[in-house]
């Protein structure tokens, strides 16, 4: 197990072995359903449409704040690429999605980081505007979208992999290149762990804030397009749930609500463990409302953990260890530091 884990992060490393013992004890469960490629690929697509979202979710709250309005851009995206789609084309349509999200994220991060607006009331009122703008320009009824190169952002295969999956590597890319190599994904990390520090140090806080809404809204944009991809219909209530999924993902991931810490390959295994999670109990055969309350306290679970950033930190554990002849009172600020940067990640 070291020999396998050990060039991970700590957080990583017990995150994919949750991951992997989650799936082995569905498997057992269900050996017909999970012992075969086919859930997987199922599993795939699922994973894809969240992941998208999740990671746009950490850069909000890597900047001190949340996007609760992420589900209702999903739909109010698909709508606008539906109603443009047919008249005008796929890449016009797409565009013209992007857009929409990329208006959102501004508006979200002027009325925050301008106005000084509370995140949860900011976002709760254009989550309510949104679904009443997509209702309104759709009528309140499905669009439906009749190109057939539609399913090629969502609903096909590029190759051996699904669609879904595709466009989730290619955005953790884009990630990656953004909160490791620019200078603007350092600045947002500076403004999660302290503003005053980071404004006294020069830098335009706001600008980089509102940076992380619009990024934000467009990723949530793009599954908007996925997701309009599968079900070849835009619709206002189409990413309904993933406001909450996309939190519970990125926490689970290591991203601390407060801001100044996220991680883009704990966010990634934080949305496998959730899928996994979700969908397994799907498959078995648990209940809708069950799979909400799991959701819930798995969300509250990965807040409290967060706390301590590891399991090894509690105090429980570390009397354990104590009694137990182990070397594991290493202080918390000290395991802060052995961990290394916030943003070193992948």
């Amino acid at each position: 197990m070291r020999a396998l884990f050990g060039r991970l992060p700590r957080l990583e490393s017990q995150l994919l072995v949750v991951l992997v013992l989650m799936y082995v004890v569905f498997w057992i469960w269900s050996p017909d359903v999970f012992g075969g490629s086919d859930t997987l690929e199922i599993l795939g697509r699922q994973a894809g449409v969240l992941m998208v979202v999740a990671i746009g979710q950490m850069a909000a709250l890597v900047v001190g704040g949340f996007d609760i309005s992420v589900a209702a851009t999903v739909g109010f995206a698909s709508t606008v690429f539906a109603l443009n789609a047919d008249d005008y084309g796929l890449v016009p349509g797409v565009l013209l999605a992007l857009a929409a999200g990329a208006g959102v994220g501004l508006v979200n991060g002027i009325v925050i980081a301008r106005l000084k607006v509370n995140a949860f009331v900011a976002t709760l009122a254009m989550l309510t505007f949104l679904i009443g703008l997509s209702n309104e320009l759709s009528n309140g009824a499905s669009v439906p979208i009749s190109d057939p190169n539609l399913k090629w952002f969502g609903a096909t295969d590029w190759g051996p992999i699904p669609a879904t999956v595709g466009i989730a590597v290619i955005v953790i890319a884009v990630a990656y290149i953004l909160f490791n190599r620019l200078r603007a994904g350092l600045y947002i990390y500076a403004i999660g762990g302290s503003r005053e520090t980071a404004r006294l140090s020069g830098i335009p806080v706001a600008r980089y804030e509102i940076l992380a809404y619009v990024f934000c809204s467009m990723l949530a944009a793009v599954a908007g397009v996925m997701l309009a991809s599968r079900v070849t219909v835009g619709q206002a209530s189409l990413g309904a749930g993933l406001e909450l999924e996309s939190i519970a993902a990125a926490v689970i991931g290591g991203a601390a609500i407060g801001g100044g810490r996220g991680r883009l390959l704990g966010v990634a295994i934080g949305v496998l463990i959730l899928t996994v999670l979700t969908s397994g109990l799907e498959i078995v055969g648990v209940s809708e409302f069950t799979r909400q309350m799991t959701t819930g306290v798995v969300l509250v679970l990965a807040v409290v953990f967060n706390q301590r950033r590891n399991i090894a930190d509690w105090s429980l554990v570390r009397r354990l260890r104590r009694r137990g002849g182990g070397g594991g009172g290493q202080a918390g600020p000290m395991r802060e530091a052995a961990d290394g940067p916030a943003n070193d990640d992948v």
